[in-house]
């Protein structure tokens, strides 16, 4: 059995992280763009997340998106996929990794955009919750 790779995921947050895991044929910008559209979390291009395996010396690069730094709550839209492959290996049908840090009550906020996510954006074909502690250091 293959063991999870774990990754560092940088948040300067002092609330509750939750995932989302998108199923999309969009690309990143695009996804963001309707994103924005539907929701007010403003989210703009950030560095890339580069993720180095140990096994490989070639740093892996993904995409990011976050919502302004006073804007909550915080919001991180990061691609699953970059030409080096994937960086969830566990979650490897999702697209994106939509993290969402909230304040209470989290579970409520989290099903209520699960509910409404898919409907208002149709182009997003799946949505599922991500356990991220399961395979990242927060």
């Amino acid at each position: 059995m293959n063991k999870i790779r774990r990754f560092a995921l940088s948040l300067n947050t002092s609330s509750p992280v939750y995932g989302l895991g998108l199923l999309t044929d969009e690309p990143d910008y695009r996804l963001c763009w309707l994103l924005n559209q539907n929701y007010s979390w403003d989210l703009v291009r950030s560095d890339d997340i580069l993720i180095t395996d140990k096994n490989s010396s070639i740093p892996q690069s993904y995409a990011c998106f976050e919502s302004n730094a006073n804007h909550q709550p915080a919001i991180k839209l990061i691609g699953n996929r970059s030409k080096e492959g994937l960086w969830l290996t566990v979650f490897q049908q999702v697209d994106f990794l939509l993290v969402v840090s909230v304040q209470d009550p989290a579970g409520q906020y989290l099903d209520e955009l699960k509910s409404t996510i898919g409907t208002k954006i149709p182009q997003i074909r799946g949505l599922f919750k991500v356990p991220l502690p399961s395979f990242c250091y927060l």
